[in-house]
């Protein structure tokens, strides 16, 4: 019998370990100000060092914890500010990006960016915000995919995922999705048009505008609700979410 080839993707250890790592942040089983304690943490997991270093090493370029020589590894605070930045920065790797997709993006492309436009607002009248996320970043990724500069899709994923992958509560919006959905077809009639300062404007000026969206980011990432001076006396135990001191397992 002729068995078809198949291609089985297995993530590396060190991306399962950013994954990991990301989710108890989100899922605040890490907040700002716990520390964690690398070998408590690969006796839990049941790994080596090795992907362990190597994952905190990532998010330490991501920007969410800061590794201090011979103190540890602690969980950056998360702020207003750097959600202004985050969106400056992806507004700006975007902007020059679309310098060089614009060239390659057919109508292929434009027809299924309104498909999945279509289906994150469809989730979002579902509550089905996990996969609406994917969804956005889906399409922003096939616009980023066909510029010239292949680095610039790493550095935006890596920012974007700052966003959603952070120590606060999160307050889903319906309003705030259908807005976006009504920003994305602006820009993808803009690509249609291939009219550079409007996908300019689409991006920079309303889509990723810190001013613009400041409204719904106030309401999004519930700051208040988050208890970082109790953050500060506990300890995170991962995997099982009990609190018992400072130090993350």
């Amino acid at each position: 019998m002729n068995v078809p080839a198949t291609k089985f993707y297995i993530k590396p250890l060190r991306e399962q370990v950013c994954e990991y790592l990301k989710k108890e942040i989100g899922s605040h089983n890490i907040r700002p100000g716990d520390m964690i304690n690398l070998r408590q943490l690969s006796t839990e997991l049941g790994i080596s060092i090795t992907p362990l270093r190597d994952a905190l090493l990532q998010l330490e370029g991501e920007g969410m914890v800061h590794i201090l020589p011979r103190r540890g590894i602690i969980l950056r605070e998360f702020t207003l500010k750097d959600i202004e930045n985050y969106y400056d920065t992806l507004a700006t790797l975007e902007c020059h990006a679309m310098g060089s997709a614009i060239f390659n993006i057919n109508k292929e492309h434009c027809k299924v960016m309104r498909e999945i436009n279509a289906q994150i607002l469809s989730c979002a009248y579902t509550n089905d915000f996990d996969t609406s996320r994917t969804l956005n970043k889906t399409f922003h990724t096939i616009y980023l995919n066909l510029a010239d500069n292949s680095y610039i899709q790493t550095l935006w994923s890596n920012t974007w995922s700052r966003l959603y992958y952070c120590p606060t509560n999160i307050v889903h919006s319906i309003d705030w999705e259908i807005v976006c959905c009504d920003q994305h077809d602006r820009l993808i009639e803009a690509i249609e048009k291939k009219d550079m300062h409007k996908i300019t404007s689409c991006i920079k000026d309303e889509h990723w505008s810190f001013k613009k969206q400041k409204e719904y980011i106030l309401r999004y990432y519930d700051f208040g609700s988050v208890d970082k001076t109790a953050s500060k006396k506990e300890e995170t135990n991962i995997g099982k979410g009990r609190r018992a001191g400072r130090q993350v397992l």
